[in-house]
């Protein structure tokens, strides 16, 4: 991308400088400057001369690109999103048209026959939605403008095929990020977390009580990095229900309610099945669960008995094997 990174970078400020105001303005100019930096540094480090041997001046240069080109891979989806935006318009319905459409849209959303297939923002701040609107089992795409199912949801277009109605919408700005210090590329710090996996083979292996004990507690750790499966779920229901909130609809604001009742449903249960786990005391299984042979050979041969006092011969004891 560097000998196009420039153009890019030009066609994202023009993008941006077209567009009605928006609060979110500002912080794209930051990033597209931050990018030009970026590209100006790689342009710098692969042009200078060095005074390394190779192969360690190869590796001097990579170690000295690598944030830059880092930068490139995290954030260049601003960049090409907003160089898309260059796009002819088209024209739009009649306002008679136009009413019709959104009518059997509505009255698809409510009896469920609006499928929504892919969903973004336009460079004037509103909601856009491809979806299937089925009629008689009949489909048809639609480009709709405004939160599906609210007032405001209005058809902009309808189509034949998904891929009409996408090149004819109004193009999609760069989608937000629930975490301003998005970093999808950095490193992770190991895991030491305990697996569901290694919990249930655990109990699998048990024979006293504390060892079931243990892996039920082990499932509800709430403690540093050791943090149980349990607990992990809890954030993760919680970081969903967050995403949720963060998309400023009303169906996302529903979905928020209802992971955050679900994250303290989850709370609950932890307390109970720590609870369980113990009260589940001083145990261990009886013998006579006994765990099967692991090869089934044949009886040993019989001593014959001495004469005179032979008697019918005794059955073969049930399920013994016999080697072929």
């Amino acid at each position: 991308m560097a000998p196009h990174a420039n153009t890019l970078l030009s066609a994202a400020r023009s993008a941006v400088d077209a567009m009605p105001p928006a609060r979110h303005h500002a912080a794209w100019r930051e990033l597209i400057d931050d990018m030009a930096h970026a590209a100006s540094q790689i342009h710098r480090i692969r042009s200078e001369p060095t005074v390394h041997p190779e192969p360690e001046a190869s590796r001097v240069r990579h170690l000295q690109l690598w944030p830059y080109i880092l930068a490139w891979a995290e954030r260049s989806f601003i960049i090409s999103e907003l160089a898309e935006q260059h796009r002819p318009a088209v024209q739009a319905l009649s306002s008679e048209e136009q009413q019709l459409w959104t009518d059997r849209a509505q009255a698809a959303w409510r009896r469920g026959d609006l499928d929504a297939d892919d969903v973004w923002y336009s460079a004037d701040n509103e909601l856009i939605t491809v979806a299937h609107l089925v009629e008689h089992g009949e489909p048809t795409v639609v480009v709709l403008a405004g939160e599906l199912g609210s007032g405001q949801m209005r058809v902009l277009g309808h189509y034949d095929t998904l891929n009409e109605a996408v090149q004819a919408s109004p193009p999609a700005v760069p989608a937000g990020v629930l975490n301003p210090n998005f970093a999808p590329f950095a490193p992770q710090p190991p895991a030491a977390e305990v697996s569901v996996a290694k919990l249930v083979r655990q109990v699998d292996e048990a024979r006293h009580t504390g060892d079931v004990s243990m892996a039920l507690l082990d499932a509800v750790d709430t403690s540093g990095r050791s943090r149980g499966p349990l607990p992990r779920l809890t954030e993760l229901l919680d970081r969903a229900a967050s995403f949720a909130d963060a998309l400023e609809t009303k169906q996302g604001q529903r979905s928020a309610a209802r992971l955050s009742v679900l994250a303290r449903q989850l709370g609950a249960l932890r307390e109970e099945i720590e609870s369980v786990a113990e009260g589940l005391g001083a145990g261990v299984l009886p013998p006579h669960r006994t765990p099967r042979p692991l090869f089934h050979l044949s009886p040993l041969p019989r001593t014959p008995a001495p004469p005179g006092l032979t008697g019918p011969a005794a059955p073969p004891p049930p399920g013994a094997a016999r080697r072929r």
